[in-house]
């Protein structure tokens, strides 16, 4: 009897218009090889520049029988035309087009959760420190460099922050290129400043504004960018702290979605557009504590090791320094890894092992030595450290000897 021969099954041909000259390309397109690399069937033909997306290159994947197509460029106009009246497939990875969102055949949007991006950039500059003033530089007048700056304002209002927008009147609708207006825009800034910008691109053109005008960064102002452009950031003077938007998971997103089209899972409704959140903030020097904030933690340090043993608490500490306890604790947990308070406690048990190990003094007046309020104090806090308490400590130690 023959055995019936199984069908080949037929290779899914997927045409994908993507920039790898930028991060934010090559990363989505790294996250399409993740899908492909679990659908071992599928087929990759890649279009690399804008110029090269026309709209002939969609009218022969449609020739061709090609199953979708993933674009994270637009094309021209007439390109967008074309994949608008495409029988194919599409997921359109951060393209903003009403023509091809209303498209006939199904649709998948994939986009930046911008305001995300915009309030993780504000609470990883609230978390360095305090700024006397904050900014937003956008690269271009486009609805995701707005978005982005609405939410880092926002962000930093519900803290109590305001935030300036940097805009141009010789550059409108690209603010950026206005590189003499940004410079004397830095130069006016309350120091330190902090400074977000919107794209990596955007930051590496406000890091040469600083330098126009004489601002010193990190000292007088930290930066960040968004995209983690290592090929930028890495390699400025000095290196620029960036915000990781989720790329990868966009390409994987946009493969995996297009996989659920073929199958027939999508719903033939107005697509509703996919968010996908930033994974994290990539810090380099742009964000650095700066050698104030050092200095800050080490007078601590110096004045808990010579008083940390009388009865002093965090407000004695930050009373010294003269700050504030926010910031003083901020620093010191950052420099530290600790808090201020910790390092107290710290100080009182190092001298009372000393006092145990060395004198025959009371566990009381031990305690009172160390600036406790008295032996029950010190024996709770002893024993949660070093699992005995004070009395048992010493004979142990003094069996040993």
């Amino acid at each position: 009897m023959k055995r019936k021969s199984r069908k080949r099954k037929k290779p899914v041909n997927l045409l994908a218009a993507v920039r790898i000259a930028r991060a934010s390309g090559r990363d989505c397109l790294h996250g399409i090889f993740r899908f492909i690399e679990q659908n071992a069937d599928w087929r990759l033909h890649l279009v690399q520049r804008n110029e090269d997306f026309t709209p002939a290159t969609v009218r022969t994947a449609v020739g061709k029988g090609f199953d979708g197509i993933i674009a994270t460029i637009p094309g021209s106009d007439d390109t967008l035309a074309a994949l608008a009246e495409s029988p194919l497939p599409v997921v359109l990875v951060n393209i903003h087009d009403h023509a091809v969102e209303k498209r006939q055949a199904p649709t998948v949007l994939i986009r930046n959760d911008n305001s995300a991006i915009g309030r993780l950039a504000a609470t990883s500059l609230l978390k360095n420190g305090r700024y006397a003033s904050f900014a937003y530089v956008p690269k271009l007048d486009e609805d995701w460099c707005r978005e982005r700056g609405e939410s880092f304002r926002a962000r930093l209002a519900e803290s109590g922050q305001s935030c300036s927008f940097f805009e141009s009147e010789c550059f409108p609708s690209a603010p950026i290129e206005d590189r003499e207006g940004l410079a004397a825009f830095l130069a006016s800034l309350p120091k330190p400043t902090a400074i977000y910008a919107s794209s990596d691109e955007c930051a590496v053109k406000v890091l040469a504004a600083a330098n126009d005008a004489g601002v010193k960064i990190p000292e007088q102002m930290a930066l960040i960018g968004t995209d983690n452009d290592e090929f930028l950031v890495r390699h400025s003077t000095p290196p620029i702290s960036s915000i990781l938007p989720g790329h990868v998971k966009m390409g994987f997103c946009a493969a995996s979605e297009l996989a659920k089209m073929l199958r027939g899972r999508r719903s033939a409704d107005k697509p509703k557009p996919v968010y996908i959140p930033p994974v994290e903030v990539i810090e380099r020097a742009s964000t650095k504590p700066v050698l104030p904030a050092t200095a800050l933690v080490a007078r601590a340090r110096t004045y808990i090791a010579a008083h940390g043993c009388e009865r002093i608490d965090v407000a004695d500490v930050t009373g010294h320094l003269g700050v504030s306890r926010r910031l003083a604790e901020l620093r010191f947990r950052q420099a530290e890894g600790k808090t201020i308070r910790r390092a107290i406690e710290d100080r009182r048990m190092e001298e009372a092992k000393k006092l145990l190990s060395r004198t025959d003094l009371t566990v009381t007046e031990v305690a009172r030595r160390i600036g406790l309020s008295g032996q029950n104090r010190l024996s709770h806090v002893f024993k949660s450290r070093f699992g005995l308490a004070p009395d048992l400590w010493r004979a142990e130690q003094r069996k040993k000897a």
